[in-house]
């Protein structure tokens, strides 16, 4: 029979000094004293106590028995979590006492917990935030609730752990190459070749966040495969010698953005393969921290390249020495035998039922989507039918699905009205499979009628096969100068498919040749890790520690990620980059560095709080999308009570009505402008200064507002204090912000923000209106109101209007997340002030929590 102290003793010792104070897991000291409420102290008294007393009284000795009265149900529950052999084998044989041994093991936490079963008390509270908010311990919910409910727990994660075909050589040093999904397309692939070339010099460890059928070729090139959504919380949950030590790392793609925190706290060095473009990389800010982290970022083709480079101006990125070019393959000019072309024509005759051996062939491949323009793929085929009936267009791909209303309804119906696919039919679609390479080598053509599409492999395989490529201009990654030099390029106006198809008809048949050119030696991962470690090796700016400013970026704001707070910040300002301000010094020397005519205007002031009696006439505007929190505002900011005016904003009488009934209560009487739901809060705002507005001839105005998402987050809640106590003050005292917006030469006071923000997607927006603003922009505004909150002088509002004038056409909502003129504005107010020749002034409060 298994003994259950030794078992108890074995895993315990893990615990420093437990066992001293617990020799047994039948009896908790702890816990039986909670149940004392302190009348007897010390763990040896209170288990005579226990022995003498308490079991006669029917009191718990441990948590378990106080759980499983309450709960029976319970022990079934914890022997299914069980992994360790012995403790296993207990249970089997029905051990009376060995669901308790379980239970008291597992709920002594990491290590033990993780050691001897399918569960973690720290991974059940971060898989489960909601647990941890309401405080319960993770073991006893996950017993009574969380089995029955389905809750992700420490199995989850392990069974997404696959063993490598390969073995483990520890004389090897090992890789880790990510991509964001095992299936077989675009950048999976090139992770699968990556994870293959990796193989003959390195341990290879794959990960994916998702699973899909190119797991088992991922097996057969490494020594083990991670599938996981969320790799920072899982990765130590993991077992194996290989994941013990991993040198470095390749993000193949943009999507696999989510390993970017485990590997900066892990520090371990990376290059970001990036084969998207910016333009299509939502939320910004999650795809930007390959900017901020990335030893290497390594872009497919410097047309993808150029799609970034505003984002990376955000960043202070230097683009020329923390970035590269590498094609993942080789521009390779290849040919097919007359032979081979006529035998892939004849098979594919069979599959369409159309005589295709005295044809012109155009394909296209791909997912058929609006971003590979499967759409004007059969437009051009439209325009050639009438031109040419022997041009004949083979798309091969995944197929269309008509109930998908997203695009396969409407180009479902378009191939249904133009007859696609009848035997007379010069357009044809066949499945992705085994007629690929029969499509290429019949092919004379291929028309890329991408919208955006960086560097698709299938362009590769086409020129391979000796087809001339027709695409449109500034669509991909293939209008990069060596590929246009080839001869094997037509390229069109970009999105026009009359164009395309008279370039197609213009091209001569396909050149075949009896034997093909060899193809060249290229190692992709060879390159990457080569450029890779000679970034590494040429680094000599080194920075530890956390800075003055001790902000998050990716990780939380809590104490116990305060060293995962310091390497990102280590990894940031290593490399010169910037998404939070170091300290205010730095502020001051980049303000004082720049010689655009904006930054000498702008200065930085420290928070105080300021004599009630000495303040200036001043209004107030409240733009109230959202009413729930306007009670809560009221009591928190003494100054609502000394203002002048307070102006209120929203859209709806119901809305205005409910805040005239807060405000009554706080004895306030605002003025009611209702407005549409149209520029966000900053456009209510601007048009109370037109002729005639609300604003009348009010000299000092704070600008506040309401809105936030409609699911509202305790960050969102935390960022309006951060700026209201910093402009406002508190229940009881006054920002020195209203006295500051009071000095003559001051037209604008702001919350300094410790996050170093760039145009961002409002980058684009500039030259639209360059003619109209004062003076050239900066390449970083550096200093702005981030939130759109402030105080501000009547003049400064007024030159804002002047830069759009009385009929702007005003975009509607709903609006993108980032890049609208009210998005801009929010970075404009700054120029608006310098161009009257006053200052902006920004209040900094660096104890003042920000998220």
């Amino acid at each position: 029979m298994t003994d259950l102290d030794l078992i108890w003793q074995k895993h315990a010792a893990a615990v420093p000094g437990l066992l001293a104070e617990r020799p047994s897991f039948r009896f908790d000291p702890r816990h039986y004293g909670q149940s004392m409420a302190g009348a007897v102290a010390g763990a040896a008294e209170l288990a005579r106590h226990y022995e003498t007393c308490g079991r006669a009284e029917g009191r718990a000795p441990n948590l378990y028995s106080d759980a499983v009265r309450r709960t029976p149900a319970i022990a079934k529950v914890v022997a299914t979590l069980v992994i360790d052999p012995e403790l296993a084998a207990a249970l089997a044989a029905e051990d009376p006492a060995a669901s308790e041994l379980a239970f008291e093991l597992i709920h002594l936490g990491a290590p033990v917990d993780a050691a001897v079963a399918d569960f973690s008390l720290d991974s059940y509270l971060v898989m489960h935030p909601d647990i941890k908010a309401a405080g319960i311990d993770p073991l006893l919910h996950y017993l009574a609730h969380g089995h029955a409910e389905g809750r992700r727990t420490l199995r989850d994660i392990r069974a997404g752990q696959f063993a490598g075909r390969l073995p483990y050589r520890p004389e090897l040093p090992t890789c880790l190459i990510a991509v964001h999904e095992c299936s077989r397309t675009g950048a999976p692939i090139v992770g699968r070749d990556l994870a293959r070339e990796a193989a003959k010099t390195h341990n290879v460890i794959v990960s994916a966040l998702r699973d899909g059928p190119l797991l088992e070729d991922f097996r057969a090139t490494s020594c083990a495969v991670l599938i996981t959504s969320a790799p920072f919380q899982d990765f130590a949950a993991y077992s194996g010698e290989v994941l013990k030590k991993i040198d470095f790392a390749i993000l193949n793609s943009a999507v696999a953005r989510d390993y970017i925190p485990l590997l900066v706290a892990r520090e371990i060095p990376f290059a970001g393969y990036l084969h998207e473009y910016a333009e299509y990389l939502f939320p910004a800010f999650h795809f930007n921290t390959f900017l901020m982290f990335a030893d290497l970022v390594v872009f497919s083709s410097d047309h993808v390249r150029n799609s970034w480079k505003g984002r990376m101006a955000d960043f202070n990125f230097d683009v020329d020495k923390d970035s590269t070019i590498i094609p993942q393959r080789p521009l390779f000019l290849g040919s097919v035998s007359a032979r081979r072309q006529a035998e892939a024509k004849a098979r594919l005759s069979k599959i369409v039922g159309r005589d295709l051996s005295k044809v012109r062939i155009v394909c296209g491949a791909g997912q058929s989507q609006w971003r590979k323009g499967t759409d004007i793929f059969a437009m051009a085929a439209q325009i050639c039918q009438t031109r040419d009936k022997d041009t004949v267009f083979i798309w091969i791909g995944h197929g269309i699905v008509p109930d998908e209303l997203g695009f396969g309804a409407y180009m479902a119906y378009h191939l249904k009205e133009i007859e696609a696919g009848q035997q007379d039919s010069n357009l044809f679609f066949i499945p992705a499979g085994p007629a690929y390479h029969d499509v290429l080598a019949a092919s004379d053509v291929m028309f890329l009628s991408s919208r955006l599409d960086p560097l698709p492999n299938v362009v590769f395989d086409a020129l391979e096969y000796g087809c001339q490529i027709v695409q449109f201009k500034g669509a991909s990654g293939f209008g990069d100068d060596i590929y246009l030099q080839s001869g094997r390029f037509q390229t069109v106006a970009y999105g026009n498919p009359e164009a395309a198809a008279t370039a197609i008809l213009a091209l001569p048949p396909k050149k075949t040749a009896d034997t093909a050119p060899e193809k060249p030696d290229f190692n992709l991962f060879e390159t990457i890790r080569t450029r890779l470690q000679a970034r590494l090796d040429s680094q000599n700016y080194f920075v530890r520690g956390v800075s003055k400013i001790d902000t998050p970026v990716m990780f939380s704001g809590e104490p116990k990620e305060s060293v995962l707070r310091a390497r990102e910040c280590e990894k940031i300002t290593r490399y010169k980059r910037r998404s939070v301000w170091r300290d205010l010094d730095e502020v001051n020397r980049e303000l004082a560095n720049s010689d655009n005519w904006i930054h000498g205007n702008l200065r930085l002031a420290p928070f105080d709080v300021t004599d009630t009696k000495e303040l200036p006439e001043f209004s107030i505007h409240v733009h109230a999308f959202y009413t729930d929190e306007l009670d809560e505002v009221l009591k928190e900011h003494f100054l609502f009570r000394r203002a002048t005016r307070i102006v209120m904003t929203t859209d709806s009488e119901k809305k205005g009505q409910q805040i005239r009934q807060i405000m009554k209560e706080h004895d306030l009487v605002p003025e009611i402008v209702l407005v549409p739901n149209t520029g966000r809060d900053v456009l209510p705002f601007m048009q109370m200064f037109v002729d005639g507005g609300a604003a009348r001839s009010d000299e000092i105005w704070c600008h506040l507002h309401l809105k936030k998402s409609v699911n509202v987050t305790t960050s969102g809640t935390i960022w309006r204090r951060f700026l209201m106590r910093i402009l406002l003050g508190e229940t009881h005292t006054i920002s020195n912000a209203i006295t500051i917006i009071a000095e003559n030469e001051v037209g604008l006071v702001a919350p300094f923000d410790p996050y170093f923000i760039g145009w961002i997607e409002s980058r684009a927006l500039l030259p639209k209106f360059a003619d109209r603003l004062p003076g050239p922009m900066p390449q970083n505004p550096l200093l702005f109101p981030v939130g759109n909150m402030f105080w501000v002088r009547r003049s400064v509002v007024m030159a804002m209007n002047d830069i759009f004038g009385p009929d702007y056409p005003w975009p509607d909502e709903p609006i993108a997340n980032d890049g609208t003129e009210y998005h801009m504005i929010e970075r404009l107010w700054p120029a608006m002030a310098s161009h009257l020749g006053l200052s902006s002034v920004f209040v900094h409060k660096l104890d003042e929590q920000r998220v």
